[in-house]
């Protein structure tokens, strides 16, 4: 007989490309930020605590630098505190008390990954819920920035992509497209559907999505060239696609941020990403950058 594989069951997490930049660039970038950090994790557990408001809050749990420093592994746990509703049971529907304190609250790591190349200090955030956000990163490393006998203060910008053909080319499929169009194309020649637009939002969304395998990156490239040409009808486009590494990437010409998704393996208990796991498609993610 043909023996059973089994299979991990995976869960899928948005990341964030991001680049780290001091406030006071007369400062190394990359020595300040590894000041930040190695001050942070000489700290005790408490200290490193820090409250986000809201019921919530983080703390730097774990830092691995290696190639010569440049780069760096980071681990943040969050939680969210005061509330301890009931528990049910999924087949009895059975109600009891939560055993949990009011202070506590379920552990939520955000994984992070930076590479220090060319005087830029890349950062990528594994992006979801119930973690922390890049803002709320760059407020936590500010805070402990502070206390330093000379402090170093950070801010962040969005990593934006200025050329959307370009991006078209990168992709290896791209198998869908959301084009943003006039509300008035509804009742114009074209559709002739309707005039009684008042209540109809100021932007509607043609999707066109590929056949099985196929890509529609030259349906893509010639609506740009629609919108580039100054018609106003096509207020913008969003695409989404596959990488080489058969990521999911999302391109838009409003924001042209790309946004890639891992799918990393799951614990079973606690339902945490594996961590390792995290790591290694993020790596990948910014190895290519």
């Amino acid at each position: 007989k043909r023996k059973k594989t089994y299979s991990m069951p995976r869960k899928k997490r948005k990341i964030g490309f991001y680049y780290l930049c001091l406030s006071n660039e007369d400062l190394n970038l990359n020595e300040s930020f590894k000041n930040v950090i190695n001050y942070i994790t000489g700290l005790n557990k408490t200290d490193r605590n820090f409250s986000l408001g809201n019921n919530k809050f983080c703390i730097l749990d774990s830092v691995v630098f290696y190639q010569n420093d440049n780069q760096a592994n980071i681990i943040f746990k969050s939680a969210t505190h005061s509330y301890r509703p009931n528990l049910i049971h999924k087949e009895t529907v059975d109600e009891r008390e939560s055993p949990k304190d009011i202070a506590e609250g379920e552990i939520e790591k955000t994984h992070l990954v930076t590479n220090f190349v060319n005087n830029d200090l890349i950062l990528l955030l594994e992006k979801h819920l119930h973690g922390i956000s890049i803002s709320q990163f760059v407020r936590y490393m500010n805070h402990y920035g502070a206390q330093l006998d000379e402090p170093i203060q950070f801010k962040f910008e969005t990593v934006v992509k200025d050329n959307f053909l370009e991006e078209i080319d990168n992709l290896s499929r791209v198998t869908c497209a959301d084009i943003y169009v006039d509300k008035q194309m509804l009742g114009g020649e074209a559709l002739n559907y309707s005039d009684n637009l008042n209540e109809v939002k100021h932007e509607v969304i043609l999707s066109v999505k590929t056949k099985k395998m196929e890509s529609i990156a030259d349906f893509a490239r010639d609506t740009f060239a629609f919108l580039n040409g100054g018609n106003n009808s096509v207020r913008r486009i969003r695409l989404v696609g596959r990488n080489m590494d058969n990521n999911e990437v999302i391109i838009n010409t409003d924001f042209i941020e790309r946004q890639e998704y891992i799918s990393p393996e799951i614990n079973e208990i606690t339902g945490e990403p594996i961590s390792h796991e995290v790591f290694n498609e993020m790596n990948l993610a910014i190895q290519n950058f």
